[in-house]
């Protein structure tokens, strides 16, 4: 890798300030500079305040070796920030009455009857509020996990352990728990896959067409799709590695989808007014005291829900080989900010904050 020559082609990268250029734009920009080329080889950024884009623009390589520029069409993993969609897609299944908070898990999937006899069974709601009390399949001893399993491995080693400890008891971010989460929502939807089910009553309906599931994205164009990275300093090498597991991570788009993702949270497009804003209320335990995450936030269905500054935020960032993500809604002023980088390293949440703060500075 020539260094100093993709240091200086990723600044060339960077759209210049035109004359005309809102302050919005201005200061985004700005940010955008500080850490394209240092800590992450290219970068995405999506401003919306109340469904309506204010800036839309992408900084950087998609690709170093082929020098491909990112845009709003470039194609990224979204890791963890796939989580509101599987819980989008639970919610969406409560509304036609296919399930409830309080389904036991072992209705959908049998596998799960008797899992732990010490405890109450595990509950849909559970699964959506990181509360169930299952072992992390990514990190046990007692599961060998490979990249190549699929839910159904993954499921079925899960509904065969003992509990950490008792559902409801304990906030517990849980990738096991969203993956179970996706299974459950196929099943109960009839579908074989999560994949399917969003793209039958999320994706297709807003016309959300470059989004898919990583392992089953045969419908997009590779020539879309960033190259991952890890390191800092402008120094990056190549580390991606997608995984076929859905649920937890997975979900490949861009800002041109998420655009209109947005939109449809903001203008109630998929839900009601009350059910789109049952996504972004805190889940409480079995004692009735609100989930509290150990660090002063609450979890609704996929974000993180806190105050800061006296408002209301959902928020959910993602990070994955090759991949960091973040995605931040002010439930107070409408403002929503979302960064996609294909630098596992760069710290999009800090990011994220700047850019809002920034954008609120500029007046906009």
């Amino acid at each position: 890798m020539k260094l100093l020559a993709c240091l200086l082609a990723l600044s060339g990268a960077l759209v210049p300030w035109r004359a005309e250029a809102s302050p919005t734009i201005q200061a985004v920009d700005a940010l955008a500079k500080t850490v394209v080329g240092k800590d992450t080889p290219g970068l995405a950024i999506l401003v919306m305040r109340d469904g309506d884009v204010l800036h839309m623009k992408g900084y950087g390589f998609a690709d170093l070796d082929d020098e491909t520029p990112v845009d709003e069409d470039t194609i990224f993993d979204l890791a963890s920030m796939s989580k509101n969609e599987t819980a989008l897609a639970a919610r969406l299944l409560i509304e036609d009455g296919l399930l409830e908070e309080d389904t036991p898990v072992s209705d959908i999937l049998p596998d799960f009857d008797g899992q732990d006899e010490r405890y109450r069974p595990i509950t849909v709601g559970d699964l959506i509020h990181h509360v169930a009390g299952l072992p992390d399949y990514l990190n046990d001893d007692g599961f060998d996990y490979e990249d190549d399993m699929d839910n159904a491995a993954v499921v079925s080693w899960l509904a065969g352990q003992p509990l950490v400890r008792a559902p409801g008891t304990k906030f517990d971010y849980s990738n096991s728990g969203y993956v179970t989460l996706a299974s459950v929502v196929a099943a109960a939807d009839g579908k074989s896959s999560l994949r399917d089910v969003l793209r039958n009553r999320v994706w297709g309906p807003l016309g959300m067409t470059s989004t898919n599931i990583a392992s089953l994205a045969k419908d997009i164009p590779e020539s879309q799709m960033v190259t991952g990275y890890k390191g800092s300093n402008g120094k990056f090498e190549e580390n991606m590695e997608p995984t076929v597991v859905q649920g937890d991570g997975s979900v490949f788009t861009n800002l041109s989808d998420l655009a209109l993702y947005e939109k449809a949270l903001a203008t109630n497009e998929l839900l009601d007014e009350d059910a789109t804003a049952s996504l972004f209320t805190n889940g409480t335990f079995d004692n009735g005291q609100p989930i509290d995450d150990g660090e002063g936030s609450g979890y609704g269905y996929g974000w993180s829900i806190s105050i800061w500054n006296g408002n209301s935020y959902a928020s959910h960032s993602g990070s994955w080989m090759g991949t960091a993500t973040y995605f931040q809604r002010n439930l107070t002023t409408g403002l929503t900010v979302i960064v996609l980088a294909n630098g596992e390293d760069l710290d999009t949440e800090s990011l994220g904050s700047q850019i809002e703060a920034a954008v609120v500075k500029a007046g906009e």
